[in-house]
């Protein structure tokens, strides 16, 4: 009887590293699927994909897992209708459910990178990093017949109902002499217009960093459907 008791174990114990093996495999195989399907959204750009669910077996059969880790290093969107690249995606996902057209995020948070250089095609302005968390907005202007080139300074604030950044505490540079600007949020508006970000996939802003190496932003989103290509 012992002698049986010991082969039970055994058996149990491979059964058990086996099925611990090919569940990972199953996971593996999902995951690097997952990445193809996801081709037309990311592009040409690396990515990884870690599904959850444990064990990940019952996922062959519910279709969906009960959340999704994803590192992009570069994923085309269009913000305001203009094409731009965001680098350094990380995002954190609630259920993912594969449909037969579509796929279905509960829930996704995220961060990534916007060039200074995208900034610019969004808001139709030259926009650099200036210091302190500023942005430095670039103009040209013709006054009397002559060509004036000016720069304003300003602390970016987003507002996150309107998703709109707005520019606050604006300083002028003309000809390298830097002055307050003392105006009302409306006054500014209507000099310096808001730059408007929206976001593709009913994503929304949550914040934005301004940094020497574009502005790092935050973002979120609920019941996101895209398409299958």
């Amino acid at each position: 009887m012992r002698k049986g008791l010991v082969w039970t174990l055994a058996i149990l114990l491979v059964l058990g590293v086996g099925g611990w093996f090919g569940d990972n495999w199953l996971r593996g195989y999902a995951q690097d699927q997952a990445v193809k399907a996801a081709g037309s959204y990311l592009g040409d750009g690396d990515a990884t994909v870690t599904l959850g669910g444990t064990p990940f077996f019952p996922s062959l059969f519910t279709r969906s897992v009960p959340s999704a880790h994803i590192e992009v290093a570069a994923l085309p969107l269009e913000i305001s209708g203009k094409k731009v690249k965001l680098t350094d995606v990380v995002a954190d996902t609630g259920t993912v459910a594969l449909g037969t057209s579509e796929v279905t995020v509960a829930s996704m948070t995220g961060s990534a990178t916007l060039s200074y250089a995208d900034v610019s095609t969004i808001a139709e302005v030259p926009i650099t990093y200036a210091k302190d968390g500023r942005l430095q907005l670039s103009y040209t202007r013709d006054v009397f017949g002559n060509q004036v080139s000016f720069a304003v300074s300003a602390l970016p604030k987003l507002d996150v109902d309107e998703q709109v950044v707005r520019l606050t505490d604006p300083k002028l540079d003309l000809n390298g002499t830097t002055l307050d600007l003392a105006f009302t949020q409306d006054q500014l508006d209507s000099i310096v217009e808001p730059i408007k970000l929206t976001l593709d996939h009913d994503l929304r802003l949550t914040r934005i960093v301004p940094e020497e190496g574009g502005i790092a932003i935050g973002v979120d989103g609920t019941n996101l459907r895209l398409p299958i290509s």
